[in-house]
């Protein structure tokens, strides 16, 4: 939006219009400012200024994260822009370890404070990073039909082609890592949430584990978190 000058402000609050529709069924929407990995540090300064004076009371606005190619730009670049979105009581998040090695994932948690890594299968390499983000309760937002689509799975797999039932989402899993179901562009993936989740029974997940998956998707949302707006009435 604000490389093609539009006003963030005013597209925030067409969609606020929109999410609040939906509150007299009892649906609560959250939004998570995103910037652009490849367009650079200041780029993404002026998507966190954006949410800043975006916010409304209800505090609809609870993160802040960067995708795009996550070899493009050093993380480092990134950690005056992680501060100021801290600073504004904004959680963080940030694309790593889909195409990217462990490295990525780890210097988001380390250099950035990440709390949520969207993809983050180059884990599957790093038994001590799995340790790490098993300890650090760090969720992963996996999106098997994406991973596929893209071809990063077959990357992350040093394969010619790769099958959903080739995903590490079992083997993350199953070493205590948070995952949580996500269908990254459903659109141009042709995918659905309810897609994915029988994407994951055909990776042999049990229903515990299928139940798991649904619990993680509550439990690491920041969907009751309204920090920043608290952080500003202060």
């Amino acid at each position: 939006m604000i490389l093609r000058k539009q006003k963030p402000e005013a597209n925030f609050e067409a969609m606020l219009a929109v999410a609040d529709s939906f509150a007299p069924r009892g649906l609560q929407l959250k939004f998570i400012f995103d910037a652009v990995r490849q367009f650079g540090a200041d780029a993404a300064t002026e998507v966190v200024n954006a949410a800043a004076r975006s916010q409304d009371k209800a505090g609809s606005i609870v993160a802040f994260g960067i995708g795009g190619d996550e070899l493009s730009v050093e993380t480092k670049e990134f950690r005056p822009v992680y501060d100021k979105a801290s600073a504004f009581g904004l959680h963080r998040l940030m694309h790593a370890g889909e195409v990217g090695g462990p490295d990525k994932i780890r210097e988001a948690v380390e250099l950035l404070g990440v709390e949520r890594i969207g993809h983050g299968i180059a884990a599957v390499h790093d038994p001590a990073l799995m340790d790490f983000l098993a300890e650090r309760r760090i969720p992963l937002e996996v999106c098997p039909a994406g991973n596929i689509c893209t071809g990063a799975l077959a990357k992350q797999l040093q394969q010619k082609t790769a099958r959903i039932e080739d995903h590490p989402l079992p083997k993350l899993l199953r070493h205590g890592i948070p995952i949580v179901l996500s269908t990254d562009d459903p659109a141009m993936f042709h995918t659905t949430l309810q897609g994915e989740y029988e994407n994951a029974r055909r990776m042999r997940l049990t229903e515990n584990e299928l139940a798991s998956l649904r619990q993680a998707s509550f439990d690491h949302a920041f969907a009751f978190d309204s920090s920043l707006s608290a952080s500003r009435k202060q």
